[in-house]
């Protein structure tokens, strides 16, 4: 029996890959030769359990090695395992496409409409918001053009400077509202 083929060699390998899955199938199976090689001598024909334990304990524990070869690892490895953080641009793009869809609604229509649909459309493609987030900024950053839209079919005959002002304080205040709770929402748990 050579020393590669040791059962406490075999255990130790086994380990080792087990806990270097992470790493790219070529960098793994190269650090599993490697390791090999150097047991082939450290180990040799040796049979004894003590002696291959000994020559294992001066190689350093599965674990240790694991780690050495993730730092040894570019940035970019590590940076594809761990989640994305949304851009803050974006999220900030985010809140201000939704923050000013209500003014740009009542302004012109085609422009508010085509605000709210970006900021939505951001909104909704983020990974920065959970859920429950997205569904009260929508429900928010919405309520304007639904209620500009009823208002100018119940009141077509009847739009006096109150009405005007109440619409245009639904207009600034829930999109706003949206954004406000967008920018100080949490970010959702990876």
């Amino acid at each position: 029996m050579t020393g590669t083929e040791h059962p406490l060699v075999t255990d130790y390998l086994a380990t080792i890959e087990r806990e270097a899955s992470f790493l790219p199938a070529g960098r793994r199976e190269e650090l599993l030769a490697d390791l090999r090689e150097h047991l082939a001598v450290a180990v040799g024909d040796e049979e004894d359990p003590e002696t291959v334990r000994t020559a294992l304990e001066r190689l350093g524990s599965p674990s240790a090695i694991v780690a050495a070869a993730r730092a040894e690892e570019p940035e970019t490895t590590t940076a594809a395992a761990a989640p994305k953080e949304q851009p803050r641009k974006r999220t900030l793009a985010t809140a201000i496409l939704l923050g000013v869809s209500g003014v740009a609604s009542l302004a012109a229509p085609l422009a508010g409409l085509i605000t709210l649909g970006a900021g939505l459309a951001l909104l909704w493609t983020s990974d920065a918001w959970g859920r429950r987030a997205k569904t009260t900024a929508t429900a928010l950053a919405l309520t304007t053009p639904v209620v500009a839209t009823l208002g100018a079919f119940l009141l077509a005959a009847r739009v006096g400077p109150t009405e005007l002002l109440a619409l245009l304080a639904l207009a600034i205040a829930l999109p706003a509202t949206a954004a406000t709770r967008l920018l100080r929402a949490r970010p959702k748990a990876a």
